[in-house]
């Protein structure tokens, strides 16, 4: 055997839970492997290079690093454009991720799920509702339990949400079902433009069978052939899935299927969310009837317009998890209707590379006051009729308190990422219940 051919065929490139799922995937199959971490000051543990027992490189590569390297598993944090990815595929190693591991691996029918708002709750949602049916359905990827981890148990059914990180490493998961629910502005700091972006999260039909598609937006629409598609919307329809406005029921075939008030889901963007979960469901189980029930059952994910508290008859809103423009959007849009006093949104944080004062018109129709934060928050309290800005979300939720009345309902929906402050939108999300459980005590 040459010294070239003992060399490592493969190389994981960071060590967060995707990194380390790919770690324990690859020695599962006795596949040899060395790790990257582009993390010049890392410190990597006794106990991480006990698990990992392979090579460790953190920050700067040395000169013939891709020597003999075949692939580079990338882990979805890791921008694609990076110098050092460059080098590899200029070596020629191909650059994949996990999900091209997966797919490579799965025998079970699979189901994707992108979009820029609510992938969790319909890949969650589509879940509940195949386990309530009878299927061995198991929710992996974005969603938490990394997808390579997911193999071990079985399913017959994996329901995959995928962001566009994910997708852009992809390149031959077949899908029995996929969708994309929705495109807005995200992540552009790493995409650049809009249209990169759609473009990655398109990838999501390359090989799939029956695109679910919402008919009233085009960029859900599959840009490649697909052999079915499966429609919904907030429009009649007499055929697939649509939404009866005058009695907030969602129907399937032109009849009544099931009202959104008999479900644990609010606004009229989970009334969208429940109808692509009920066709994702529909492509391996004709009886919506069933179906519909399953979802009455379901309790929405935390941290998304989820109420945890009312104090002094003031309603407080936790939707954390809203990290980008048109997650807010949903919300603010949502909650009209079922709020009766003054809305009062606290938002801001990194807007990683968005326009925030896209949100003016929104803010307009549905807000009263603004209460911003965060590394890009001046922009909303600027763009507000009446907007503050504060330094931290301890003062948002006192100052929103001392404004509110009883009836009053304080939102908190970003419409940023956390990291500017917090460690995740849970943590955040765990300091804004705190601040309102110390208003009563």
């Amino acid at each position: 055997m040459t010294e070239t051919a003992r060399l490592p065929q493969y190389v994981i490139a960071g060590l967060g839970q995707t990194g380390l799922s790919c770690v324990r995937y690859l020695q599962q199959q006795s596949v040899a492997f060395k790790v990257w971490d582009t993390r010049a000051g890392f410190s990597v543990s006794e106990e991480l290079a006990a698990q990992v027992n392979a090579d460790i490189t953190c920050g700067e590569l040395p000169q013939h690093y891709w020597q003999g390297v075949t692939h580079l598993v990338l882990s979805p944090g890791i921008a694609t454009d990076l110098p050092e990815v460059t080098r590899a595929r200029q070596a020629g190693v191909s650059v994949i991720g996990d999900i091209e591991l997966f797919a490579h691996a799965v025998n079970q029918p699979v189901i994707g799920i992108t979009g820029s708002n609510g992938k969790t709750t319909v890949t969650l949602l589509t879940t509940h509702i195949l386990q309530q049916l009878g299927f061995n359905a198991i929710a992996a990827g974005n969603v938490g339990l990394p997808a390579l981890d997911s193999l071990q148990h079985k399913a017959d059914i994996s329901v995959l949400e995928l962001s566009s990180f994910q997708l852009e490493t992809t390149l031959s998961l077949a899908l029995s079902a996929g969708a994309i629910l929705n495109i807005s502005a995200d992540h552009l700091d790493r995409h650049h433009t809009l249209a990169a972006y759609s473009e990655a999260k398109q990838r999501i039909f390359d090989h799939c069978r029956v695109a679910v598609v919402n008919r009233d937006d085009s960029n859900t629409m599959p840009m490649t052939a697909v052999e079915t598609k499966v429609a919904t919307g907030l429009t009649q329809a007499s055929e697939d899935f649509g939404w009866d406005a005058a009695r907030q029921t969602i129907t399937h075939n032109g009849k009544s299927l099931l009202a959104l008030a008999d479900t644990a889901l609010v606004g009229l963007h989970n009334a969208l969310n429940i109808q692509s979960a009920l066709a994702l469901v529909s492509v391996f189980s004709q009886d919506m009837t069933a179906a519909a029930e399953a979802v009455k059952s379901f309790k929405s994910a935390p941290h998304r317009c989820t109420k945890i508290a009312e104090v002094a008859g003031v309603s407080f809103i936790d939707d954390s998890k809203a990290t980008n423009i048109g997650a807010t959007e949903a919300a603010l849009q949502g909650l009209t209707g079922s709020t009766k006093g003054k809305l009062i949104l606290i938002a801001g944080g990194d807007a990683k590379g968005a326009d925030l004062s896209e949100l003016a018109p929104v803010l307009s129709a549905h807000v009263d006051v603004v209460i911003a934060l965060g590394k890009d928050g001046r922009v909303l309290s600027d763009i507000a009729a009446h907007g503050f800005y504060v330094e931290s979300l301890e003062q948002a939720v006192q100052q929103a308190f001392s404004l509110a009345e009883p009836g009053d309902t304080v939102l908190l929906s970003p419409a940023c990422a956390s990291l500017d402050m917090f460690k995740n939108y849970q943590h955040r999300a765990e300091v804004f219940q705190q601040a309102v459980e110390e208003l009563s005590a």
